[in-house]
């Protein structure tokens, strides 16, 4: 029998995918080492020789999905297309939309007995994400639509706003009334912290919106 050798990049990745299916399927304690390797069809070793425990595969599964956040608004930080405010707009709705392929994922972490996954998350994606928001805020300013002495300590608050308020649970488990009045909360609300012009981004939703 020949054995078929993988590239170890290959085979990690391949690890990972499996891991993140089981454990949404059966959930995170549920799905012993066993498990992932039989469905990988290796040794257990070989599970071992890339990860020292299933917690650590589990930090590849978040550190993958926080990757793919960060990629999304680091092309909205580059664009030279458009101005701070349609970028911060682009990301809030980007992220709705990445969430929304996401959404078993997402729906896991914030599942109540899994809330340390979710802390172990939040500790990562706000570092992650704060210093390129941090960018648009600052183009922000520059072209006179913010006004705010702390840029970085801004796009954390941002992070948070958009996390507790424009999230997929707030959004989309409501009647249409409560998400308008949601969304115009949570754009009134960075807007104070910005110092931009009250219905700055919600004019752009709007029009973005009649666009479609």
């Amino acid at each position: 029998m020949i054995r078929i050798t993988k590239d170890p990049d290959i085979r990690r990745e391949e690890l990972i995918n499996i891991a993140e299916k089981l454990f949404l399927k059966h959930g995170y304690e549920e799905t012993p080492v066993s498990d992932i390797v039989k469905k990988a069809k290796v040794a257990q070793g070989t599970f071992y020789y890339y990860f020292k425990s299933k917690d650590e595969i589990l930090d590849a599964i978040i550190d993958r999905y926080l990757n793919e956040v960060v990629i999304l608004i680091e092309k909205q930080v580059i664009r030279k297309d458009i101005d701070a405010v349609e970028k911060i707009m682009s990301i809030v709705k980007e992220s709705i939309s990445f969430g929304q392929t996401k959404v078993r994922l997402v729906d896991y972490f914030h599942e109540e007995k899994n809330v340390h996954l979710h802390f172990k998350m939040e500790q990562k994606i706000y570092p992650m994400l704060a210093n390129p928001l941090k960018k648009i805020i600052e183009q922000g300013i520059n072209e006179g639509v913010f006004d705010t002495k702390y840029p970085y300590e801004t796009a954390l608050l941002i992070l948070g706003t958009n996390h507790t308020i424009l999230n997929l649970e707030a959004i989309f488990n409501k009647e249409p009334k409560e998400q308008k009045r949601i969304l115009e909360a949570g754009f009134y609300l960075i807007e104070r912290m910005l110092g931009a012009k009250q219905n700055t981004f919600l004019k752009v939703f709007l029009k973005s919106e009649g666009n479609k």
